[in-house]
């Protein structure tokens, strides 16, 4: 008997109970390892519990109506992982849990206070979302008792230039403005950073202009950014101003945090639950996965606590997966690549180097 005969056996006990098979995970509980027997009689156990909770097949909720109730908990989920991440982050920084952490977030850190005691005017910090840069620069500031004004999400060019005149004095966070798409943005933010005349002018014929078209900067700025790109002169005219450092772990480094923050208490989750999940975690991603990081772990918590039974498919539909750079870690020669995905020899071998250097 081979998997597929034994699928087949598998769904007929959920035909005979009116019961969905698709709420049974086959190919995850399927065991290649072991003989069709075992497998069988593995499978059998595990059937027989999930279908006494399983509700019958006119009893399920109607799919519109289930689909919207995903969204909302996948959203809820993002939401709390936010928070839950940070409450984290604070917890291994007071009980020196990991050396890891702390190693990794020495520079920027220092950087931070660098520019709360008034030895630098700016500091730029890369690093993808879910690494803890909001966390760390916040904290560096409250540990130094420095007032900051925050701000994040989208502003036009007056926007910012009404923002930057109302608060000239102070020491802006900006964590992920779209600043990199917008010459006047970044004008802007040369002329607040500038080495001798730090004076900011912005003229428009526009009623929207609320205060005076030029002022002098006097604070400091801080830009949390995900994406370093490699060619725009203005944000390098930007940088040559401040600190600049980017913040990133490779993939076995955050594998590695992933366990250690699996070892700290989660709600009720017991630990047993809390290493399975980062273990699947380890199992379902790799080097080619784009969003890799620490807040991951806490949403897949949250998608457990939703649901035991399908909080795999809600967690992998959150994983963004590089599928050229899969097909590499799986071992396609340079010929098969570029077979198979159309791109160039160079393209394989910038992959591959994007790969070895993580």
């Amino acid at each position: 008997m081979n998997k597929q005969q034994i699928k087949s056996w598998a769904e007929k006990f959920f035909v005979d109970n009116h019961k969905d098979f698709s709420a049974f995970d086959f190919d995850a509980e399927y065991d290649d390892g072991i003989t069709p027997d075992e497998n069988k009689g593995l499978l059998r156990e595990k059937i027989k519990v999930l279908l006494t909770e399983l509700p019958k097949k006119n009893e399920i909720m109607p799919k519109q109506q289930y689909e919207t109730l995903v969204l909302q908990e996948i959203e809820k989920a993002e939401t709390q992982a936010r928070l839950e991440f940070e409450n984290t982050l604070k917890q291994i920084e007071e009980n020196k849990t990991t050396d890891i952490l702390e190693e990794i977030y020495l520079i920027p850190k220092q950087y931070a206070k660098m520019v709360a005691r008034g030895y630098s005017k700016g500091f730029i910090l890369y690093g993808c979302g879910g690494l803890g840069k909001s966390y760390l620069i916040m904290r560096a500031f409250r540990e130094e008792n420095k007032p900051f004004v925050y701000q994040t999400g989208h502003t036009t060019p007056l926007e910012l230039y009404n923002f930057l005149f109302n608060h000239r004095k102070d020491n802006i966070i900006l964590d992920d403005v779209n600043l990199l798409n917008n010459e006047v943005c970044l004008n802007l933010l040369k002329s607040c950073l500038n080495d001798n005349s730090r004076l900011v002018c912005y003229n428009t014929t526009s009623n929207k202009l609320r205060v005076p078209s030029s002022f002098v900067f006097e604070g400091s700025i801080i830009l949390l950014l995900n994406d370093k790109p490699s060619k725009n002169e203005s944000l390098k005219a930007v940088e040559s101003r401040v600190l600049n450092h980017e913040l990133k772990m490779d993939y076995k480094t955050i594998i590695k945090v992933l366990y250690e923050i699996a070892k700290m208490d989660y709600k009720e989750l017991t630990q047993e639950e809390r290493s399975k999940i980062a273990c699947w975690i380890k199992d379902n991603t790799s080097e080619a996965t784009k969003n890799l990081n620490l807040r991951l772990l806490f949403s897949c918590y949250e998608f457990y606590r939703f649901d035991k039974k399908s909080w795999k498919n809600l967690a992998k539909n959150l994983i963004d997966t590089d599928e050229n750079k899969e097909l590499i870690i799986q071992g396609y020669s340079q010929y098969k690549f570029c077979e198979e995905t159309g791109l160039s020899r160079a393209t394989y071998f910038r992959y591959k180097k994007e790969l070895i250097n993580q």
